[in-house]
């Protein structure tokens, strides 16, 4: 039986039985109910038709049928039964509500004392172990279209680096991955120590083998909490842009974040985290190199470091402070400089938005002019993330009731780590490479 159908008949029970024992009692004694009686009686009456009508409501939710009442059908009435109570509301993911505003709206006018609680909140009202017809002893989820909406406005960012990552969903607590060792491409140490030789004919073969490592994703949480004042719930048009917009582009900024600075403790591991070659690549700047600059050289060698088989799907990260730097930028060709960024038609024409053929992404996560991380030569297939579900959103009206605010909570777990452990020593010279790297400080 539905928790709030169970509840709303116990309560009509005592209000009719509480009106009963007041005529009872008057028929007993001969006489006519008092005054205060009478008003007693009308009130239990009136409680009486509430409760009628709140269940019907409930009813109006879920699947009615006429088939004779089993083990699993509930008895409304000698003429109808529910058999397998299913609510019907719950086959639409909005539960009912046009947009997010509207149910906010709605979550805001249960807390007032006295309200009605609509019955839309009633079937998704409830956290486990509290009863679910009681909305103030639990928060309201957010309707599961909601939720989805959110998420997919996070891939639809211009600047989501979480896409470009090599992403895996995980069902439990952590993930590990079995990794190559590799650190170097000299002779026995390609995959981990695995080593040819040439042999002469009958000799001994000798033997090697690869060795591995092991990675583990583990999801940390990161939480989004949003006040909205009662005023502002009022414009429930304004309320559901403002929310979405507010949720979607700090979920998004943090998670990018993260990917290009994040230390790994709770949060992921950054690519720009720990000492250089661990795993990427920093070049250093060019003798006697102005503070604040970028000049060619500095592009040439990043590129040159970049790891052959990341050069494909590799991405220039900037921050925007580099922009005039690249447009400025010049190789010098006798006595004259020709432009490495800018179209043959000069500023008058667009710019082609790339370096050695790689696409230029400015992002806000990139550190400003002249520090090491303004501008990252990376090829994020090379970053490992994982992903626990999508967006967990919820709402509640009673964390700051005594400031007329409605909470909006929003929660995302993602973790996430460069799949190398450092960076690669070539088979030929000493100059490393990395799937990402990066341009010395310039100060």
């Amino acid at each position: 039986m539905n928790p709030r159908i169970a509840k709303l008949l116990k309560q009509k029970k005592a209000a009719q039985t509480k009106a009963n024992e007041l005529v009872e009692l008057a028929v007993n004694e001969d006489r006519d109910l008092t005054d205060e009686e009478a008003q007693a009686h009308a009130d239990f009456k009136a409680e009486v038709e509430s409760c009628d009508r709140r269940i019907e409501q409930i009813n109006s939710l879920y699947e009615i049928s006429s088939t004779p009442a089993g083990a699993d059908a509930l008895q409304i009435d000698a003429d109808s039964v529910i058999t397998n109570p299913h609510p019907v509301i719950e086959d639409d993911p909005t539960r009912g509500f046009a947009d997010v505003g509207e149910f906010a709206l709605n979550v805001a006018a249960a807390s007032r004392p006295g309200a009605v609680l609509d019955q839309r909140l009633s079937i998704m009202s409830a956290a486990s172990g509290m009863e679910q017809g009681v909305g103030s002893e639990g928060g309201f989820l957010v309707p599961p279209q909601f939720s989805a909406a959110i998420w997919d406005g996070m891939n639809e960012a211009p600047d989501n680096l979480l896409a470009m990552t090599d992403n895996y969903t995980v069902t439990g607590e952590s993930l590990t991955f079995n990794a190559n060792a590799e650190t170097a491409r000299t002779a026995g140490n390609r995959y981990g120590g695995v080593r040819g030789y040439w042999i002469a004919e009958a000799e001994q073969i000798t033997s090697s083998r690869p060795t591995f490592r092991q990675i583990k994703i583990e999801p940390q949480q990161l939480a989004v909490l949003v006040y909205v004042t009662d005023k502002l719930l009022a414009n429930a048009t304004a309320l559901n842009g403002y929310i979405a917009k507010a949720a979607v582009e700090e979920v998004n900024f943090m998670v990018g974040d993260s990917i290009i600075n994040g230390t790994g403790a709770g949060q992921p591991r950054g690519i720009l985290a720990g000492a250089v070659n661990y795993p990427r690549v920093r070049v250093n700047k060019e003798t006697g190199q102005s503070a604040a600059t970028v000049v060619y050289e500095n592009v040439l060698n990043m590129y040159s470091r970049l790891h052959r088989r990341y050069r494909s799907g590799a991405v220039w990260f900037i921050n925007q402070d580099i922009e005039p730097q690249l447009a400025q930028m010049s190789l010098s060709v006798g006595t004259a400089g020709v432009p490495v960024y800018l179209p043959a038609g000069g500023a008058s024409g667009q710019p082609y938005a790339t370096l050695f053929g790689r696409p230029i992404m400015p992002i806000e996560y990139c550190a400003t002019l002249g520090t090491e991380g303004d501008i990252i030569l990376a090829n994020l297939s090379a970053y490992i993330t994982g992903t626990k579900g999508g967006v967990d959103s919820a709402m509640s009206m009673h964390l700051r009731f005594d400031y007329a605010e409605t909470c909006f909570r929003f929660m995302f777990q993602v973790d996430g780590q460069p799949w190398l452990a450092q960076s690669i020593t070539p088979y030929k010279g000493s100059n490393t490479t990395s799937p990402f790297v990066t341009l010395q400080t310039r100060s």
